[in-house]
């Protein structure tokens, strides 16, 4: 089944860092427009825009990072269990990433993010980012050029993707418990370095 206007679709990016930990982001994009384009039009679309995204913090990422196997699944709402759900797989994809950071990196629970604001003040996106090197902060403060490379992360993720046509896939998110989807409309962010609990060493994204 080809994807269709107003699907949804879920974008999980894979990679392992230096010591085997498994890093991981999600994201969502809804299609808008009717031209009519195969699945393998989506997944290179989403690939050469998650390679664009990801670009804009090589400087900052060490560079024995290492890109796997990311997957894009179209979901729908569950009414039933008042849940998304995947219900097809679109296809899968392995991006092109070259890190060039050198020395240490930050502990892993230490995190730099952006926080991605929608129309709905409490319905909001936060990606957690690669635990920078060391010298990109300094005493939990992040340095300029990290910030700058932040900004222009999100500024990827807000420009969305063009797909050819009318069609066009935009980032957001579905809201939890609810069949209602919003789209990203502002990129936050901030200089003080954040906390992912869940990534440490052995546990995984």
């Amino acid at each position: 089944m080809s994807v269709v206007d107003q699907d949804i679709l879920r974008v999980s990016l894979n990679f392992e860092l230096g010591d085997g930990t498994q890093y991981q982001n999600i994201f969502h994009y809804i299609r808008d427009g009717t031209d009519p384009y195969s699945d393998v039009a989506h997944v290179q679309a989403i690939e050469l825009e998650m390679e664009t995204l990801y670009a804009t913090i090589v400087a900052q990422v060490k560079n024995d990072t290492v890109e796997q196997l990311c997957f894009v699944d179209r979901i729908e709402f569950n009414e039933i269990t008042d849940q998304w759900e995947v219900v097809e797989n679109i296809g899968t994809f392995t991006p092109t990433f070259t890190p060039t950071g050198a020395g240490e990196t930050i502990p892993y629970q230490a995190s730099p993010y952006v926080v991605f604001k929608t129309g709905r003040p409490k319905t909001v996106g936060k990606k957690y980012l690669f635990p920078f090197i060391e010298s990109q902060q300094a005493d939990t403060i992040l340095e300029a050029a990290a910030v700058t490379a932040m900004v222009a992360y999100g500024t990827v993720v807000l420009t969305g993707i063009a797909l050819g046509g009318d069609v066009t896939l935009t980032a957001g998110v579905p809201r939890t418990g609810v069949g209602s989807w919003f789209n990203f409309e502002v990129a936050v962010v901030n200089d003080v370095i954040g906390s992912q609990k869940r990534r440490r060493p052995g546990v995984g994204a």
